[in-house]
């Protein structure tokens, strides 16, 4: 009984739509005036945790105060070296939170932890690099 309990708990999530998204940012696209504080968020197409965090936090960040100063941007891992963006250390993990001021990178959150976590984690980057 147990195992047909769990086997249909499976089978729900499974069959719960999730967003698919490709990390979708044009690589091109202009870098925001210096000074900015932006939120780069590095995924990779498939990536499973990329899209729960696109569909639990993404909505609530962008219209948190927290999503209005720093808006999110996203960018495929793959075309890091062709944004301009300047980082302290490789990506080894994703999706990867990184806070850039002046194109530059401040600080970063590896993984996806959930929603409050994640909130959590932003404020403490944010007061700690100030």
């Amino acid at each position: 009984m147990r195992s047909i309990a769990r086997l249909l708990t499976i089978a729900t999530f499974l069959a719960a739509p999730i967003a698919s998204g490709r990390a979708g940012v044009d690589p091109a696209a202009p870098l925001p005036p210096a000074g900015n504080l932006q939120l780069v968020v590095m995924e990779a197409p498939g990536c499973i945790y990329c899209t729960i965090f696109r569909r639990d936090v993404l909505p609530a960040y962008e219209v948190s105060e927290r999503g209005k100063e720093m808006p999110v941007r996203f960018l495929d891992v793959n075309d890091v070296e062709q944004s301009g963006i300047g980082l302290d250390a490789p990506i080894d993990i994703l999706p990867t939170f990184v806070v850039i001021k002046d194109n530059h990178e401040v600080g970063r959150i590896p993984g996806y932890m959930g929603p409050e976590n994640f909130f959590h984690s932003i404020s403490y980057l944010l007061s700690s690099s100030q």
